[in-house]
């Protein structure tokens, strides 16, 4: 499986920023494809320059010269740029005395402007872009539409599913890292555990200083098995046997290395007992999976996991569909203190709102649309519509803007 067959739809957003926007900046982990990607567009502007900061010679080059380095005519592709900080005020300098749009095209493998001073550095100049793990629609080759049915409620783009709870379990396990996909077994399981050790120990010391670095793989390992469950900072120090404001700080690590993420709580004052704890997801189901020892075959007889993962498997397509959608929503959670919740809450910038409930069961009952009917009857007309993701194979109705519908409808929606 190349990684260069598989399309990545958020690269017509990267080219849109490139026509009126000096510097555009693509964001992700390491090994979901950036290099590749940016180095595909480079190819289609003649004049373009394509560099990388992982090598040594062009990294010294960099430091030692800023401004001489980012001082080029055509578009000037920079790939790692937060390996030489000092390069972010140079393309500041360079973009003030010339706006022309299109002349930067940076990646990174930690979140920029992820500090006052990079912030500084390119605010008003930078369109940010992330690129998540490959999305099951990329994979093969089609476009998801989910998102857009969803918002204006389209039932009929939802169908009868053929995949069984196994072919499920299969992908939530793999994963969308490039890599592992072409490997099974054991050759999948090393992938993921160097990848984390390599990505922790190198990145890590690259972003800060951090002085028990040892404890890092068995802080992720306890957030793997917390994903899609809400973040309680303080249970999580007291299982890593850390104190309360180093757990604070690696969190915060981990976000910027793109290995977790926090999906925050959704409230409108529908009640005044809105829990407000964010809800932590791995970005990767497969590398989850992988941190919590279980395979496709082993997630079966693991209730709590499967439920977990399956959540964060939607969870993780849900956000990679909003990174090139024509239109901009928020992600949430949310949960009242009854323990009334839906999954995930989709927020337009009007104000409109959907749900979308995750069961890992292959059937649905009408108790499990409990969250979204209170979503609906407090907010009336404001409510698009609600879905229960389910690993069954019937897409039915159940009542006004509310519907049970197959997981696989994420990417087999027209």
């Amino acid at each position: 499986m190349a990684r260069d067959l598989h399309p990545r739809f958020v690269a017509d957003r990267i080219e849109a920023a490139l026509g009126d926007t000096p510097v555009v900046a693509v964001n992700g982990a390491r090994q979901v494809g950036k290099s590749t990607l940016v180095g595909q567009i480079a190819r289609e502007r003649p004049g373009s320059t394509v560099v990388t900061l992982d090598d040594e010679v062009q990294r010294e080059a960099a430091s030692a010269d800023p401004r001489g380095f980012v001082d080029r005519d055509g578009l000037l592709v920079i790939d790692e740029v937060q390996r030489v900080p000092d390069l972010l005020p140079a393309i500041k300098a360079a973009v003030d005395r010339d706006r022309r749009p299109g002349r930067f095209l940076l990646t990174g493998s930690t979140r920029l402007l992820s500090t006052v001073e990079l912030a500084d550095a390119l605010a008003g100049r930078v369109e940010l872009v992330e690129l998540w793990p490959l999305s099951a629609g990329e994979l093969r080759g089609n476009r998801e539409s989910f998102l857009e049915a969803l918002l204006a409620w389209e039932p009929s783009a939802w169908r009868d599913s053929t995949l069984r709870p196994d072919d499920y379990a299969s992908m939530i396990c793999a994963g969308g890292y490039p890599e592992p996909l072409t490997r099974v077994g054991r050759r999948r399981s090393a992938w993921f555990t160097n990848y984390a050790t390599t990505v922790l120990e190198r990145m890590v010391t690259e972003l800060a200083h951090v002085e028990r670095l040892e404890a890092m793989p068995r802080l992720l390992r306890l957030c793997a098995a917390r994903t899609a469950c809400e973040l309680n900072v303080m249970d999580l120090t007291n299982d890593a046997g850390l104190p309360y404001r180093t757990v604070g700080t690696y969190l915060a690590h981990l976000e910027h290395l793109f290995l977790v993420q926090r999906v925050p709580a959704w409230s409108r004052n529908l009640t005044s007992k809105v829990a407000r704890h964010p809800k932590l997801l791995m970005v990767d189901s497969g590398l989850a999976a992988d941190l919590l020892g279980t395979d496709a075959a082993g997630l079966a007889s693991r209730a709590a996991s499967v439920g977990q993962l399956t959540e964060t498997f939607v969870a993780m397509e849900i956000r990679k569909q909003l990174a090139w959608a024509d239109f901009q929503a928020e992600l949430f959670h949310f949960r009242d203190r009854g323990g009334t919740e839906v999954d995930l809450v989709l927020e337009t910038r009007g104000g409109k709102v959907a749900g979308i409930e995750v069961k890992s069961t292959t059937t649905v009952r009408r108790g499990d649309f409990k969250g979204l009917h209170l979503l609906q009857e407090r907010l009336g007309d404001q409510f698009l519509g609600g879905v229960v993701l389910h690993r069954g194979t019937d897409a039915a109705p159940f009542g006004d803007r509310l519907a049970a519908v197959p997981i696989d409808a994420l990417w087999n929606a027209p």
